[in-house]
């Protein structure tokens, strides 16, 4: 993906997150973050910090849009920090070497698995950051849980509609 689309992307997802899906209340225990399909998307061979800094800027500017504090800033560097050790977990090392962002995710099942891995791993610091303690553990974990679900969700129908198809 070059550049120009990429930001085009970019731009869409942060639009859609912060104007529509932060506006919609699904339930109290249900957070639809698309926007870090973003780093979802970024080429495997990008640098650390570069990766780094786009993590932190795009979780800031969620912050400061939803006046979070701080959470989605956590999140999202940790998120780029483990980013390439979640690469390897969920695929071989051919298949690393193919990847340039989203063009040739070819396989389904590698693609959802590598989100929901992503996804589980954000929202479990995401929702840790904001409820701040473990008194009421299971509520946070079905939080975890249904956040998780529900982003997949919503980042699977965004890939479909307007990335697969141009791909074709």
């Amino acid at each position: 993906m070059n550049n120009v689309k990429y930001f085009i992307h970019l731009f869409i997802l942060l639009f859609v997150q912060l104007t529509i899906l932060d506006n919609i209340q699904i339930h109290s225990y249900t957070y639809i973050n698309i926007y870090i399909l973003a780093i979802y998307l970024l080429p495997y061979r990008t640098q650390k910090a570069a990766l780094l800094v786009f993590g932190f800027l795009l979780g800031l500017l969620v912050d400061l849009a939803n006046n979070t504090m701080g959470i989605h800033t956590a999140a999202t560097t940790l998120l780029v920090y483990i980013r390439p050790k979640l690469l390897a977990f969920s695929s071989n090392r051919e298949q690393l070497d193919e990847i340039p962002g989203k063009q040739k995710i070819g396989e389904f099942n590698w693609f959802l698995k590598y989100i929901l891995l992503n996804n589980t791993i954000f929202n479990v610091v995401l929702i840790f950051c904001e409820a701040f303690s473990f008194s009421n553990i299971l509520i946070t974990l079905a939080r975890i849980v249904c956040s998780t679900l529900v982003s997949t969700l919503f980042m699977l129908l965004y890939y479909f509609i307007a990335l697969k198809k141009k791909q074709n």
